[in-house]
């Protein structure tokens, strides 16, 4: 295979089922931001990552099969055949459509908790006693115009948070936002008070 010249578009917009899958895991993400500074191959990114080749080769299939990843050259060296991998984009956005699909909700919840047990997982690999954790989870009856709103106001917060981001900071924070049909809660009378029981309320650190 000829080397050929690949630079990744500016933004790609996932638009289906099979891409969105590939791209709700933290290593997968890792890598794409990776191979969109440069091409690599599975030994470099690898080594990059401080993971085995064998699982960073299985996770750039994956990105590779949904068009997320491409290979973009190949280079024989002492016998071997080097493959080299880019992303296809700089920047990867979701369309907003697909969580009308039956499988998102379920997708990005299970990508959500992945990510948090994760990252305590780190925590306590680092002996962290002390992090910088909050956790809010609150449940109203809200009119679908009313909790269209707030997801809205979700997504301006979120936009505002990517963009704080500290290129020489050396710690790394999650913001994890979500609006999302739940049970009804029970009527209450006007002016009656939250017995505690209703409402959980979380927020902590440490």
């Amino acid at each position: 295979m000829k080397s050929r010249p690949h630079e990744p578009m500016g933004t790609y917009v996932v638009r289906n089922i099979d891409e969105l899958r590939a791209l709700l895991d933290r290593k997968r993400v890792v890598i794409l931001r990776t191979l969109a500074e440069e091409s690599l191959t599975v030994k470099q990114l690898a080594d990059r990552m401080g993971l085995v080749p064998a699982s960073v080769h299985y996770h750039v299939k994956v990105l590779e099969r949904v068009g997320l990843v491409a290979l973009v050259d190949t280079k024989e060296k002492s016998g071997i055949l080097e493959k080299y991998y880019r992303s296809v984009a700089r920047e990867f956005q979701v369309d907003p459509s697909l969580g009308r699909e039956p499988q998102a909700p379920g997708l990005a919840l299970d990508a959500l908790i992945r990510d948090m047990r994760s990252s305590v997982s780190h925590l306590q690999q680092i002996g962290d006693t002390d992090p910088l954790i909050n956790v809010q989870l609150v449940n109203v009856n809200l009119s679908r115009e009313a909790a269209g709103r707030f997801a809205g106001r979700l997504h301006e917060l979120a936009a505002e948070f990517k963009a704080a981001e500290e290129p020489g900071a050396h710690e790394a924070y999650a913001l994890a936002l979500a609006v999302y049909p739940s049970a009804p809660r029970p009527a209450r009378s006007m002016g009656e008070e939250g017995d505690g029981e209703e409402r959980c309320d979380e927020s902590s650190r440490g």
